[in-house]
């Protein structure tokens, strides 16, 4: 059976969706709900941070100062400070990403990589002066030193953690999540790096944010999230698929995490969960196959 730690999360999750009423949900104050609000002149601190966010010359500054001033924000301006700042490292991302793709730069990575190394020793110990430059930028900006297809830049949402205290539930929720996805991603390379147990966890998690947060400025992120994960839950990586590439019998792996899973949730708790619902239904359907891939567990995925 899987450890207890899995059993708590799903609980967990799954409790949210059970316990959330209309008058729990958290409405982030990215919006002002009346003119006075809009009139409501804007502490220093914000106002700071709002100027150095909005150019990325000046976005490591601007994560200093939420580090450093967060504390001096009204709770509605320090979410809203938090959502900007992760829009901004959203945008410039792509940029980010192509100025690190360059073949020199991603062989001067290649030629002193080591298991773990992140973005800033990168800069300390490549030798070319352009790659130094590019590395530095992105280490200031806080980016992390992704692995997928070649060495990429990958937002670090751990890093979001210091400002949990001042922030909505919500949003406290949101960065756990995007958290554990940007430390140990699920899939990288097209090849799955957690065990399904985990697949099918943070597949629940994702749910439960959406049923709980309604009105969270990231629900429609999660969202996004949650039907990335559902596909992975319910046909593996490209390189990791569920069902074996030969055979086409359902890994034993996943058949045992998923029934486990689905044996420690409970009737009430899978009734509750339209993921572990369909999973349910699902894994029933594959036995009835004789735990393969037929056509008719093809159309059950194609009506999903």
């Amino acid at each position: 059976m899987r450890p207890t730690r899995l059993t708590k999360s799903i609980a967990a999750a799954l409790g949210s969706l059970l316990l959330v009423t209309s008058a729990g949900i958290t409405v982030l104050g990215a919006v002002p709900q009346n003119a006075a609000a809009a009139a409501v002149k804007p502490t220093p601190a914000f106002s700071l941070f709002e100027q150095r966010v909005k150019k990325p010359s000046s976005l490591s500054l601007a994560q200093g100062t939420l580090v450093n001033r967060i504390s001096q924000m009204t709770p509605s301006e320090a979410n809203l400070a938090v959502l900007h700042l992760e829009n901004a490292l959203k945008a410039y991302l792509p940029t980010a990403t192509k100025r690190m793709s360059q073949p020199v730069i991603q062989l001067d990575i290649k030629n002193i990589d080591t298991p773990g190394m992140t973005m800033a020793l990168a800069r300390s110990k490549v030798k070319r002066t352009e790659s130094r430059i590019v590395l530095q930028d992105l280490a200031a900006m806080d980016y992390k030193l992704g692995r997928d297809g070649g060495f990429v830049p990958v937002i670090q949402y751990k890093s979001f953690k210091v400002f949990k205290p001042y922030l909505s539930k919500d949003l406290q929720v949101y960065i756990d999540l995007m958290a554990a996805e940007s430390e140990q991603p699920a899939v990288v390379n097209r090849t799955l790096q957690v065990d399904w147990y985990e697949v099918v966890e943070r597949a629940v998690q994702y749910e439960a944010f959406v049923q709980t947060y309604k009105n969270s400025n990231r629900n429609a992120a999660m969202q996004q999230a949650f039907e990335a994960a559902k596909r992975l839950v319910f046909n593996g990586s490209p390189n990791t698929p569920l069902f074996d590439k030969k055979t086409q019998v359902i890994l034993l792996k996943a058949a045992i995490a998923y029934e486990n899973t689905l044996s420690e949730a409970g009737p009430e708790q899978i009734e509750n969960s339209r993921l572990l619902t369909g999973l349910d239904d699902f894994l029933l359907l594959v036995e009835q196959n004789g735990d393969k891939k037929t056509q008719a567990v093809m159309d059950y995925l194609e009506a999903m």
